[in-house]
């Protein structure tokens, strides 16, 4: 494939007339609106037709699975990348999956069970890209006393948070920790007990800066997670040279976990904490890690190398 081939991207379009043309166009497949979702699925098909180009990437297809409805089983030039965990797919979702010809995966832990539906030898890990020019270290803005970051809500194991920061909290008294929550979810019962706690600040709706800024001044990134695939919060701490102290679950152990950053079982508080209290009280060993973090995004992360690998695997899969 020449480094010159020209590349066209379906984006979602957003507006009420792009709502209404998708929903009528499901509602003629027998299927119930998805409004802007099922346009940008009429709109990869179209250009799929009209340009046929050498490789359709579906780049999110948990979110697209439905575009697969019309295949039996996908022609060769389409490809889709897998983001979510095994432990999330409903199996209405995989029996779609099967129709998929090979897929991309983010994490290595579940590719066999991808296999059993896309098929043997048909699925690739590449790791999850990152901006490295943007998301970077700046050692002048970690402030002091120690900042905390904690970053989402899905799959994160939100009771083990709550659990940790008041403990934290109350050995600590100091410690400041900054929850990067959407406002509507900062109410759930699971949240709720840290809505009003004097060492959090709450963020919502940042900026690319402001968000950058973030990962600078913190100390650390705090992530209690049930289970995950690729994380988007993990890759730009990586980049930011920010260390994670989260739970060996998912694909953690694909970016930098169990090797270069030490990972806690899930829901064991007493390890997460006392590793919080180890990169708090040795300066020293967190810089360290700190630099490898931010050495294993620019060696395995950085976006130019991880196109490169999906341009290797287009040309085995397509061969």
């Amino acid at each position: 494939m020449p480094a010159t081939e020209q590349v066209w991207t379906v984006k979602i379009r957003r507006g009420k007339a792009a709502r209404y043309a998708g929903s009528a166009y499901a509602r003629l497949q027998g299927r119930s609106g998805r409004g802007v979702a099922s346009l940008s699925e009429l709109e990869f098909r179209l250009q799929r037709k009209l340009r046929r180009p050498d490789v359709c990437h579906m780049l999110n297809v948990d979110n697209n699975i439905d575009l697969l409805i019309v295949w039996r089983k996908a022609d060769k030039d389409i490809i889709g990348t897998i983001h979510l965990p095994a432990s999330v797919w409903k199996p209405e979702q995989l029996e779609l999956l099967s129709h998929l010809n090979s897929a991309i995966v983010l994490y290595q832990r579940d590719i066999p069970f991808f296999e059993r539906y896309v098929g043997k030898g048909r699925v690739r890990f590449i790791h999850h890209g990152v901006d490295t020019n943007f998301f970077k270290p700046d050692a002048t803005k970690v402030k002091t006393p120690a900042r905390v970051l904690y970053s989402g809500v899905y799959l994160r194991n939100e009771p083990m948070l709550v659990r940790v920061v008041k403990r934290l909290s109350e050995k600590m008294p100091d410690l400041r920790f900054d929850l990067l929550v959407p406002q509507h979810h900062r109410r759930s019962a699971a949240l709720l007990p840290l809505a009003d706690h004097p060492a959090v600040t709450w963020h919502a709706g940042l900026g690319d800066e402001q968000l950058r800024e973030l990962y600078q001044i913190s100390h650390l990134l705090l992530l209690p997670m049930n289970d995950s695939g690729a994380n988007t919060a993990v890759v730009e701490a990586l980049s930011s040279g920010l260390p994670i102290v989260t739970t060996d679950v998912g694909g953690i152990r694909d970016y930098a976990g169990g090797d270069i950053l030490p990972v806690v079982d899930n829901n064991d508080d007493d390890a997460m904490i006392a590793l919080v209290e180890q990169y708090l009280s040795k300066p020293t060993w967190r810089a360290e890690r700190a630099q490898r973090c931010r050495r294993f995004a620019e060696e395995s992360l950085a976006w130019p190398l991880v196109a490169g690998k999906h341009l290797e695997a287009y040309r085995e899969l397509f061969a």
